[in-house]
């Protein structure tokens, strides 16, 4: 792609717009000069928060009428596929929000298509953009705990549970959708987790899920606990949308991953730590401040940086369908009550 300023059009304002709007801000010459969507009201609320002038309220129309050098897709994933087909008719690369699609059959027929019509394609998968996943892939890879064998990491709250503070729940308010998703939280959520576990340690050979639902404000699984197969290293998901005792707002991970010279600890307040096999143990510096918007910044500034390189991008269609392979297989075998077995 050509030096130059980068323009791109943001499709979606919902929630997770306000964060791909104020991650764009802070990649260098590049600017969102569109908005899409068909809610009316949020269209402009977004565009006059962040000033930005042209507003369409269907794909048609924004292609036809503005001419971008990329798209940046933040409409829900059940919309995925038929906004990238539209998109794809314009030869402009794509970064489409996680996770990808609802169904495999969706996801792999996107793949298919823009690797078919020889169109750039990027998911927006950022939780391997946190910086402290980036720093514990760093330590990793300078052999600092020696060979990985063992890591879990887990999330648990009552996201979608009342609390005093959150008499209405603290998510379903923000993501009305959830109520209905037969399919929640390990699509949804626990995506980003396996999609983080690739990322650190390889691919999954096999694993095996368990799902429950506590609770009847959501039809979808809120509580899902994977065992994952990735070679020398035994990984454990662990997640909760359904738990007390937990912060109610957003919280962060909890990490450790074991290695035959030390072990890295991650709290959930972002705090990490590193601890040798000699007794010695390190405070690890982190800067994680606003690490939210800088997660989506981690990804977005990849992507931009990949256009202007042609470099290719980390999780582009085909490498992120293996994450989303693995979410669908984590539903077979929690139905089945079985290991599902296969490289993903």
């Amino acid at each position: 792609m050509a030096q130059g300023p980068l323009r791109v059009a943001l499709l979606g304002c919902g929630f997770a717009s306000e964060f791909h709007l104020k991650a764009w801000r802070l990649v260098p010459g590049a600017e969102v000069v569109a908005l899409c969507d068909p809610d009316p009201a949020k269209l402009e609320a977004r565009a006059r928060e962040f000033g930005i002038s042209r507003t369409f309220e269907s794909v048609a129309a924004l292609i036809q009428n503005i001419e971008v050098d990329a798209y940046d897709v933040a409409t829900p994933h059940a919309t995925h596929r038929t906004v990238t087909e539209q998109l794809v008719t314009t030869g402009n690369p794509v970064l489409c929000q996680k996770p990808l699609a609802g169904t495999l059959e969706d996801a792999r027929a996107i793949v298919d298509l823009y690797t078919r019509s020889n169109v750039r394609f990027m998911v927006n998968e950022n939780w391997r953009w946190r910086v402290w996943y980036q720093e514990i892939k760093r330590r990793i890879g300078a052999g600092e705990i020696g060979e990985p064998f063992y890591a879990r990491l887990g999330t648990r709250g009552p996201a979608v549970v009342p609390t005093p503070e959150y008499p209405d729940t603290f998510g379903l308010p923000r993501f009305p959708r959830f109520t209905t998703m037969p399919q929640l939280l390990i699509i949804e959520f626990l995506v980003h987790h396996i999609d983080t576990m690739r990322f650190l340690f390889g691919e999954v050979d096999s694993l095996y899920a368990q799902t429950r639902n506590p609770t009847k404000a959501v039809a979808g699984e809120s509580v899902a606990t994977l065992v994952l197969n990735q070679g020398p290293l035994l990984g454990l998901l662990d997640s909760s949308w359904a738990s007390y005792g937990y912060p109610a707002g957003t919280a962060n991970d909890t990490f450790v991953v074991e290695g035959t010279r030390g072990s890295l600890f991650l709290s959930a307040e972002g705090r990490l730590t590193l601890h040798r096999a000699d007794g010695r143990m390190d405070r690890i510096p982190l800067d994680t401040t606003d690490n939210y918007v800088r997660m989506y910044w981690g990804a977005i500034n990849h992507f931009a940086e990949c256009l202007r390189t042609g470099a290719p991008f980390q999780t582009d269609g085909p490498d992120n369908l293996k994450t989303l392979e693995a979410a669908f297989r984590a539903y077979d075998s929690a139905r089945e009550n079985t290991v599902i077995r296969g490289r993903t």
